[in-house]
């Protein structure tokens, strides 16, 4: 039955965000000729230094332009995925025709998680796409080798460990906060449904709430993490005191993906909890 959910819920959130990234791709393909017809073929102009002030206005404006569609998507895929679709289909009037399908509501919450995911990934990737289709060129192409070459080379000495490492660990981590987060906005609309008045307030105080004590508890940890690697530097000359060590990264990265771990299975059995004991679509 979970496959069921997941392929309506795809039916329902591709109407919105198909179209939404084929504009993207569409808004990207024009800038590209755009940049190529007027910037690289005259390598004399930049984008928005030019003799020509209203060549330079124009330029400015269209970067600005693009600027606000990229964030537009990414808002309106993070705004529509995670709060929008969760709440109008379980929350709202909606919520009479799901919650009498003959499915628990750990199943409701995978199916809406499990999309959400999925097209964050694949916005993540568009936009990311975008960007780099927008102003590549053969010059970029032919030092790309090289540029990628030096970044991984100084991965250590600004994180700690080798880019091998650090890269899968840090998307794997981005993951895991990406599903942290969705679930706590989750359980925030399914604890403030909860109540008979004030609705979508008291989720968005909760959400605050939570959002307050996990910045602190970041803070105190940074603290302390700072304090260890200060003691850690009277061990060795100051030639050797590197920007990161590799036991900051490693207690940085494993508190961070605890702490994710934690809250996100704290949040779906909250949400899971509120979703079948105090569910109130009044």
């Amino acid at each position: 039955m979970l496959g069921k959910l997941i392929k309506n819920e795809f039916k329902a959130v591709n109407r919105l965000m198909i179209p939404l990234h084929l504009g993207l791709i569409a808004v990207t393909i024009i800038g590209r000729f755009y940049v190529q017809l007027t910037i690289f073929s005259n390598p004399a102009r930049t984008l928005i230094m030019s003799e020509n002030i209203w060549f330079a206005i124009l330029n400015g404006t269209l970067i600005a332009f693009y600027i606000m569609a990229l964030l537009a998507v990414f808002l309106i895929t993070a705004i529509y995925l995670e709060i929008l679709r969760f709440r109008k289909n379980l929350f709202t009037d909606e919520g009479y025709l799901m919650h009498t399908l003959p499915v628990t509501a750990a199943e409701h919450i995978w199916s809406k998680l499990i999309v959400c995911v999925i097209w964050t990934i694949i916005d993540s990737v568009l936009v990311l796409l975008s960007v780099f289709g927008l102003f590549v060129n053969m010059e970029l192409l032919r030092d790309l080798p090289e540029g990628l070459s030096v970044l991984f080379s100084s991965f250590p000495e600004a994180f700690g460990v080798s880019a091998g490492v650090g890269i899968p660990l840090y998307l794997l981590l981005f993951l895991a906060d990406s599903v942290s987060g969705i679930l706590i906005i989750y359980m925030c609309i399914a604890v403030g449904h909860s109540f008979h008045s004030h609705k979508i307030l008291s989720s968005v105080g909760i959400y605050v709430g939570i959002t307050t004590i996990s910045s602190i508890a970041g803070m105190i940890f940074s603290g302390i993490t700072g304090m260890i690697s200060m003691g850690s530097m009277s061990l060795v000359t100051a030639s050797e005191v590197t920007f990161s060590s590799p036991m900051t990264f490693w207690m940085s990265w494993t508190f961070s993906m605890v702490f994710c771990i934690v809250m996100g299975i704290a949040s779906f059995l909250l949400t899971n909890y509120f979703m079948k004991k105090k569910l109130n679509l009044e």
